[in-house]
């Protein structure tokens, strides 16, 4: 067993292996939280990456999913944008569209002012603290949601910003079928901040692919927190994060 801070790192033999642990545990913690309590709050990402994590939850039992509220950590902005190459589009035709939560938030990719639209989901946010899970994955960049690296502030004091997508993002959206479109004009997006997303009871960390495993070899050579590497909180954070033998740098479990 080894431990990124107080991170747990599960190693899995595959992207599809990954998605389906990953799943399991995530169902788990839900099915915990509705048990103790009316109502649950999640909030989740999309991204190659959470790809096998979606389809495999949106299979899992026993989850009353009419007693969970859902909300999208980041959204892309652009009132062009056809709407089939958002987070949106890919969150609830994976998850939203076969479970039926009780509700989902995201940030409007078409709005006209991205500042206001900001303003509103942050309104809607703090209006459903507090969050019980979060599901994530770590950017290319080393970003968590599109809190990107030298920009995003770990105190925060906003819930959500508007921010310029950086070009290890831009690169890494070129690289994903779902958002390759999207990346040929994308400038900026609308996110939950590194606070906002960290204040979940319950931590869960995607990492799977070979396009991750540079990044997280920068990571989990980290001895603290740095603001160049946003993704470099969840050592501060109990939680989970899973990666396959593709993301995985393999010296890391022997530096243990």
């Amino acid at each position: 067993m080894a431990y990124y801070g107080k991170t747990e790192i599960i190693l899995c033999d595959s992207y599809q292996e990954l998605g389906r642990i990953a799943a399991s545990d995530v169902a788990k913690t839900l099915r915990r939280v509705l048990s103790s309590q009316v109502e649950a709050r999640i909030i989740f990402a999309a991204a190659e990456s959470q790809v096998t994590f979606l389809d495999s939850l949106a299979v899992e039992a026993g989850i009353d999913w009419n007693r969970v509220t859902c909300f999208n950590m980041d959204e892309f902005w652009g009132p062009d944008l056809p709407v089939s190459v958002t987070c949106s589009y890919q969150i609830s035709t994976q998850l939203y569209d076969k479970v039926r939560p009780k509700a989902c938030y995201a940030p409007l990719y078409s709005a006209p002012d991205p500042v206001m639209e900001a303003r509103r989901f942050a309104e809607v946010f703090r209006s459903q603290l507090p969050i019980d899970i979060l599901c994530q994955g770590i950017g290319r960049s080393g970003h968590l949601a599109l809190n990107e690296p030298g920009a995003a502030l770990l105190e925060d004091v906003e819930s959500v910003r508007v921010v310029d997508v950086c070009e290890e993002s831009t690169h890494q959206l070129m690289d994903d079928p779902q958002f390759k479109v999207a990346a040929m004009s994308l400038r900026k997006g609308i996110t939950l901040t590194i606070p906002s997303l960290m204040s979940a009871r319950h931590h869960f960390t995607m990492v799977p692919l070979a396009t991750k495993r540079s990044i997280m070899s920068k990571v989990l050579r980290l001895q603290a927190v740095s603001h160049m590497l946003p993704a470099s909180i969840i050592m501060n954070y109990s939680g989970r994060l899973y990666m396959d033998q593709d993301s995985y740098p393999g010296d890391y479990f022997l530096r243990q």
